[in-house]
């Protein structure tokens, strides 16, 4: 005989208890108490399936934002994601200034233009730490700049 559960198999074992007429208080009352348990476990199971299934949906969720998010190299200027940008955009761009920075905390490859760069500071987009930005130009560049 085969059971799909343990609800099915502790139901069965106090059937026949009950069926033999076993006046035993004692196994009875076991009987009952496993059939109890194993009610409770399999409602256990079915939650811990269904919490599951949820988890894995949040997590495709999650991922997908956090694709649109962070995978794109675009500036942010225009709105859209990476080859959204109309050729006059692409141009505009190329003329502006972008730089690299690497959070300190997380290591995520950020870029800033110049307009954020004059604002001294930022959360990283990544793990939304605040980053300082020095902006001043060191030796050499100074001297190019003059």
């Amino acid at each position: 005989m085969s059971f799909n559960s343990l609800s099915e198999k502790s139901a069965y074992l106090l059937g026949l208890i009950k069926g033999k007429g076993v006046d035993d208080e004692i196994v009875t009352l076991t009987a009952e108490l496993l059939n109890d348990i194993s009610h409770a476990v399999d409602s256990m199971g079915r939650d811990i399936d269904d919490l599951s299934d949820r988890t894995d949906e949040l997590d495709d969720e999650v991922g997908a934002i956090a694709e649109d998010v962070y995978s794109s190299d675009c500036c942010g200027k225009c709105g859209g994601e990476d080859g959204d940008m109309s050729d006059d955009e692409l141009d505009d761009a190329d003329d502006e200034s972008m730089y690299e920075v690497i959070c300190p905390t997380c290591g995520e490859e950020i870029y800033l233009d110049e307009d954020m760069l004059s604002e001294g500071s930022l959360n990283c987009p990544a793990c939304g730490e605040p980053l300082e930005l020095d902006v001043s130009l060191d030796d050499e560049e100074q001297e190019e700049t003059f």
